[in-house]
């Protein structure tokens, strides 16, 4: 989960204390990039940016040269300062940042505040920033851009939310004409990959894990993948576009899928579902009348003619439901040295065609004057179907459970049985609900597994049924 900050940090003082210094020419010969970190994104950024040196150059319209780089570990960075000759090794990030010779501040250093200062002198000293870091965005996205603002300048950070895929450009660029109604996303490689092999193999959540880690998919502490964190900083980032959503820890609803057995999987197949932890920001109707915005990262049901769905293994996903172009989806790769490097490459490509001459865009979304940002839905009233999965320790009643329900004010649609989880169990019962608030469901969940001895185990529902007030249509 996030932890809440009050308030945005000030400038770093190290940052402030630095007098601006005169940017580079417009139409200098080539782009200057200063590498901050040489771990496995900034070997790859360096490894495409060699191989596709000329192709590179031809789409920029100049050269995009690496001049400096910053690092702690010079070993790590050795080999591939012998392949170009010319580039500056140095110890210090800010020196780097505030070098009259760099053009660009590549951050892929990572840590979710170690990088600013670095990245707010970059500003102060007239250079445009690119940067992979979700983390760092998501806590200090609002004044990392009020400085790019200041200094009229560029954060580009298209490698921050689902690597080579396109969202932040499509969001930004190709869909500027439309309303956004909704972002539906497969947003973290890790979990989905996990949630793959666990509904295909059967495999429990601990093996799937230790075989994301053996082929290189998930980190070796991989809490923030399989605890929603990382998905939850990239809805915010891409929320900020589509809504104008203000970036503030803590406002995205998170869960992560540690929790989920086989059986949660097995039962949403029997029912026609996929399980997937989907990070959701949609415009609602609002008890008061008005709209207002979900944003949550959660393991969710997604039948299996749902687009994303159909996101397999390590793959990211973004359904985006727009007024006049109607739904998009984008897909592809979300992690990996190669599809990160990819993206980092396409923002130095368009600042290599725009130079210093042309105005930055804004580095997230805009409101119309006088449009305040749409207000959060609190969890507990956002409505939607849930699977009630029971795991008896005797003989259940299924009349009994329906009609607990239905006095907890949770309405069942549909039900299933299914065979015993283990030896000396009843079968399991499946109960999927009508729309229903988030409160109420729990609720009702809580009273059944009190009044049956069942363990009651349950699933949020995402299709077509959901709404956010009885008898209203969603917006999105």
């Amino acid at each position: 989960m996030f932890v809440a900050e009050p308030a945005l940090l000030p400038a770093h003082p190290a940052a402030c204390a630095l007098p601006p210094v005169q940017p580079s020419h417009p139409h200098s010969t080539s782009l200057r990039v200063g590498l901050i970190g040489v771990g496995t994104v900034g070997t790859g950024v360096w490894q495409l940016l060699a191989r596709n040196r000329a192709l590179l150059s031809a789409r920029g319209g100049r050269a995009i040269a690496l001049v400096a780089v910053a690092t702690r570990s010079p070993e790590r960075a050795a080999p591939l300062l012998a392949t170009v000759p010319g580039v500056r090794l140095l110890a210090d990030p800010l020196a780097l940042a505030t070098d009259p010779g760099v053009d660009v501040v590549l951050e892929l250093a990572g840590g979710a505040d170690a990088p600013l200062p670095w990245l707010l002198a970059a500003f102060a000293h007239g250079k445009h920033v690119v940067t992979a870091n979700k983390a760092l965005l998501a806590r200090h996205g609002a004044q990392l851009a009020a400085a790019a603002a200041r200094s009229g300048r560029t954060l580009a950070y298209e490698a921050a939310v689902a690597g080579a895929v396109p969202v932040v450009k499509t969001l930004r660029e190709a869909l500027a004409a439309n309303r956004i109604d909704a972002l539906e996303g497969i947003l973290n490689g890790t979990s989905n990959f996990i949630l793959t092999r666990m509904a295909t193999h059967g495999a429990s959540y601990a093996a799937a894990l230790a075989e994301a880690q053996a082929l290189g998919y998930a980190e070796a502490d991989p809490t923030l993948d399989v605890g929603g964190q990382d998905a939850a900083h990239k809805l915010a980032l891409l929320a900020a576009h589509a809504f104008g959503a203000p970036l503030r820890e803590g406002a995205v609803h998170t869960e992560g899928i540690t929790q989920l057995q086989p059986g949660d999987l097995t039962a949403a197949a029997h029912l026609g579902y996929a399980v997937r932890l989907l990070a959701l920001a949609r415009r609602v109707a609002t008890v008061q009348g008005g709209q207002g915005l979900e944003l949550r990262v959660h393991p969710a049901l997604l039948p299996l003619a749902h687009p994303l769905a159909g996101v397999q293994g390590a793959h990211n996903g973004l359904l985006v439901q727009a007024d006049a172009a109607g739904p998009l989806l984008l897909c592809g790769a979300g992690a990996g040295a190669q599809p990160t490097a990819s993206a980092v490459l396409a923002d130095l490509v368009d600042l290599a065609r725009t130079g210093n001459g042309a105005t930055p865009l804004p580095a997230f979304g805009t409101l119309p004057a006088g449009q305040a940002p749409l207000a959060p839905v609190p969890m507990a009233q956002v409505r939607g179907r849930h699977l009630l999965r029971l795991l008896p320790g005797r003989a259940l009643c299924e009349a009994q459970a329906v009609r607990l329900l239905a006095r907890a004010g949770l309405a069942v649609q549909r039900r299933a049985w299914l065979a015993a989880e283990a030896p000396g169990q009843g079968p399991q019962l499946l109960l999927l609900t009508g729309p229903a608030p988030e409160g109420v469901a729990q609720a009702a969940a809580q009273q059944l597994q009190q009044a049956t001895g069942a363990q009651v185990r349950g699933l949020r529902v995402h299709d077509t049924q959901d709404t956010h007030e009885p008898g209203a249509s969603r917006t999105a």
